[in-house]
């Protein structure tokens, strides 16, 4: 059984890009766990914080510009000429929105800084913000890997980020940096990243030369990216959204603890996305071809198989979570976040069977309409963080995150079937 398993292209691709989760969870739980074990609670909200501005930040540096390459890249894999000049087009266009709004950012730390009441928020802030150009330019470098279904180099520089930052972490931590400089741990990863990828990328996979037909390339990229920015940035906040109003409405400590649990559960969040990097060209390719019944079936072969996996694994971290609690860190504030750990692996596991195809509208050329789902679940998970934040506290927190993953399902449901007739 092993043997016919490997012996799949495509199973071979998502185990790869299941190990490289695994090192990423590893990482993630690594960061939480040095600077709760080093600095405390109010450390790791303050980190947390800065790591959820960061990321939606760097989607605006970005600028919808890397789902423009999985697309166009995958639509022309053959013709590497092609794919060079996407490649090369679309990284001149991220640095050209990327540097003023670094700039901009620097104006911004201090308001920032002040709504979230919290110095270490602010000047955490000034610190990630050079980190912003190189996170924007390996985003766009590792979709191309994608596009090239070139998964195991996609599955080891995804994973490269998250043992760099807990290996720069823990030099920072061993150099008794203040807590706030922790956050400088994401500027000194993605540089290391963005070394590592463009030796990889242009050594080995397409020739570098100068854009041919510039002007045309532009304005491919141009046109797809604002109808998909919005939706980048706003699916990196839906999952940002909660400990940033946490954030706002408690304390750095109390964000520290919620934090640890969203950020496990996010990880097992991940699982299904393994599925998706490696779905994604696939259905660009099957819409190129005009066989939008292909994906109809792939989408039921893997949620047949992979659904009940997620089902298990979920059911088991619930179990598992509290005892790991009780070994690595025995603190009676942490515990309270078990019942949060539970909550939002509900959510996960409703969802684990669909979040494979959240690609869809994008490979199938509506970006416009992605930003409209995506808009539609931001705007519905802030204002319901709105209401039961201040009524339940943590918990009303989780229980929102679980009742957004829910939504997100039900809505890739709708939107496949009426605009592609698919049924997920």
């Amino acid at each position: 059984m092993i043997r016919r398993l490997w012996s799949n292209k495509f199973n071979q691709d998502v185990l790869w890009n299941i190990a490289s989760l695994g090192l990423l969870a590893f990482g993630g739980v690594l960061i939480n766990l040095v600077i709760l074990r080093f600095r405390g609670e109010a450390a790791l909200g303050v980190f947390n914080q800065v790591f959820a501005l960061y990321i939606v930040l760097s989607q605006i540096g970005v600028g919808g510009l890397q789902h423009s390459a999985l697309k166009h890249i995958s639509y022309h894999q053959e013709d590497r000429a092609r794919c060079a000049d996407i490649t090369t087009s679309a990284l001149i266009l991220v640095t050209a929105i990327t540097l003023p709004m670094m700039a901009g950012g620097t104006l911004l730390a201090g308001p920032v800084g002040q709504l979230m009441n919290s110095a270490g928020v602010e000047n955490g802030l000034r610190l990630v913000l050079p980190g912003l150009l190189f996170f924007a330019l390996n985003k766009v470098l590792i979709n191309v890997l994608n596009g090239l279904q070139h998964m195991r180099a996609y599955a080891v520089f995804r994973s490269l980020r998250f043992v760099l930052i807990p290996l720069a972490i823990c030099v920072l931590v061993w150099a008794d940096a203040p807590d706030s400089s922790l956050a400088f741990s994401l500027t000194l990863a993605e540089v290391g990243l963005f070394v590592g990828l463009v030796i990889y990328v242009y050594r080995r996979l397409i020739p570098l030369k100068r854009v041919e037909q510039a002007r045309e390339r532009f304005r491919e990229h141009i046109s797809f990216g604002l109808r998909g920015v919005l939706s980048g940035i706003l699916m990196e906040l839906n999952t940002r959204v909660d400990v940033l109003m946490l954030g706002y409405f408690t304390s750095d400590a109390t964000v520290g603890i919620y934090s640890f649990a969203a950020m496990l559960a996010e990880g097992a969040s991940q699982f299904p996305l393994a599925i998706r990097w490696n779905v994604d060209p696939i259905i660009g390719r099957h819409f190129a071809e005009a066989q939008p019944q292909k994906i109809q079936e792939l989408s039921a072969r893997i949620r047949r198989t992979f659904h009940p996996i997620m089902v298990g694994v979920g059911a088991l971290a619930m179990i598992l979570y509290p005892v790991f609690l009780l070994i690595f860190l025995p603190d009676d504030h942490l515990m309270t976040s078990s019942a949060v750990f539970a909550i939002i692996m509900i959510g996960v596991i409703i969802n684990a069977g669909y979040r494979p195809f959240t690609g869809l509208l994008m490979q199938g050329g509506r970006p416009g309409m992605h930003t409209l789902f995506i808009i539609s679940l931001v705007f519905t998970d802030a204002a319901l963080n709105l209401i039961f934040i201040p009524l339940w506290g943590i918990y009303g927190a989780a229980f929102v995150t679980m009742l957004t993953y829910t939504l997100e399902a039900v809505g890739l449901i709708v939107f496949a079937r009426k605009l592609f007739g698919i049924r997920l």
